[in-house]
């Protein structure tokens, strides 16, 4: 197996995986979104009932008339609160499923990119360098290539002499 066949085979993964988190992400917000409104009914009565618990447990044991009973608002506020934020936890959810897609799309150009590169210089590592700089796109949501200084890729073009 040689390393342009891994590399190109790594990218496939990548790009697979790309579309599985993407469309995962995209699935759960549309689910999320559809059944907002059964959510928003269940957790009103649910209030309700828990509100409606409480007053009788407050009456029965003073003895006295039912306490007049809370605005209808503040129940409303408090469920809504509620699917808010959990709204914003599946938004956020999906807003990091979806940056580890495109990150994962990324790292597939990247690989194709250096197993063309590979291809092309065949046993010139100058050559490997200069294909690797036209063909590799530069990241858009990695940082490796600002972490790594020229003397990192040394061991690497090293590595790589010592495999051929």
């Amino acid at each position: 197996m040689t390393i342009e066949f891994s590399l190109r085979r790594r990218a496939s993964h990548s790009r697979c995986l790309g579309i599985l988190w993407l469309s995962l992400a995209i699935i759960i917000l549309i689910s999320t979104y559809t059944s907002l409104p059964f959510l928003v009914d269940k957790t009103l009565s649910s209030v309700r009932k828990l509100d409606g618990a409480t007053e009788r447990t407050n009456s029965k044991a003073t003895g006295e008339a039912k306490e007049t009973k809370k605005p209808f608002l503040q129940e409303q506020l408090f469920a809504m609160t509620t699917l808010i934020l959990g709204t914003a936890i599946v938004s956020f959810a999906c807003y990091l499923l979806g940056r580890s897609a495109f990150i994962e799309i990324e790292l597939a150009a990247r690989f194709s990119g250096l197993a063309d590169a590979l291809c092309i210089a065949g046993n010139d590592f100058t050559q490997l360098e200069k294909a690797a700089t036209i063909l590799v796109p530069k990241p858009k949501f990695l940082s490796v290539p600002d972490s790594f200084s020229a003397k990192d890729l040394k061991p690497l073009v090293d590595f790589l002499k010592q495999l051929r």
